[in-house]
C-alpha cells in the first residue's frame, strides 16, 4: 500500500512555491518596453487562468465529475498571486493607479481585500487601469468563483440536489 502524506501539504508546498516566486519574481524598470511586457504576460497569465477556472465551471455545469478541492484551492492561489503581481506591475509603471501601494506584500493585501469584498480603504484603487483591474477581480470573484464552490460544495439550501 502507497503510503500517502498528509492531505494539506501539497497546498502548503503551493502557496510556499507560489509565495516564493512572487516576491522573487524579478523587477528592473531599465527600459519601459521590458515592463510592458512583464505586464502583459501577467495579464496573459491571468487570462489563461481565468480561462481554465472557466472551464473547470463549464465543466462542472455539464454534469462532469468535479474536480479535487487541492486543484480549486491551488488555482485560486494562482489567481491571487497573478492578479497581486499584476497590480504590483501596474503601480510600478504608473504609481498613482493604486494609492497606498508600496510593495509586493500591499499588492496581495490589496487583492485579497478586494476578492474578500473587505475593501478597507487604505490601499485603493484611484487611476482607471487599476479600477478597471479591480472590477474585473470583483466580477471573476462574484461569477466564477461563487459558482465553483456552489457546484463543489452543493447546492445551497432551498436548491435543486
Amino acid at each position: 500500500m502507497k503510503r500517502r502524506g498528509p492531505s494539506w501539504l501539497r497546498p502548503v508546498v503551493c502557496l510556499s512555491g507560489l509565495l516564493l516566486a512572487y516576491y522573487a519574481f524579478p523587477l528592473r524598470l531599465d527600459t519601459a518596453p521590458e515592463t510592458a511586457l512583464s505586464v502583459l504576460v501577467t495579464a496573459l497569465g491571468l487570462g489563461a487562468l481565468g480561462w481554465t477556472l472557466a472551464s473547470e465551471l463549464m465543466h462542472t455545469r455539464r454534469g462532469g465529475e468535479t474536480r479535487s478541492t487541492r486543484v480549486l484551492i491551488f488555482l485560486l492561489i494562482l489567481l491571487v498571486m497573478m492578479f497581486s503581481l499584476t497590480f504590483f506591475l501596474v503601480n510600478h509603471v504608473d504609481p498613482d493607479q493604486v494609492a497606498g501601494l508600496e510593495t509586493r506584500t500591499d499588492a496581495l493585501y490589496f487583492t485579497l481585500s478586494t476578492m474578500a469584498t473587505v475593501g478597507y480603504g487604505d490601499v485603493h484603487a484611484e487611476g482607471q487601469l487599476a479600477r478597471g483591474l479591480a472590477i474585473a477581480l470583483i466580477v471573476f470573484n462574484v461569477v466564477v468563483v461563487a459558482s465553483l464552490a456552489r457546484e463543489h460544495f452543493g447546492r445551497g439550501v432551498g436548491g435543486p440536489a
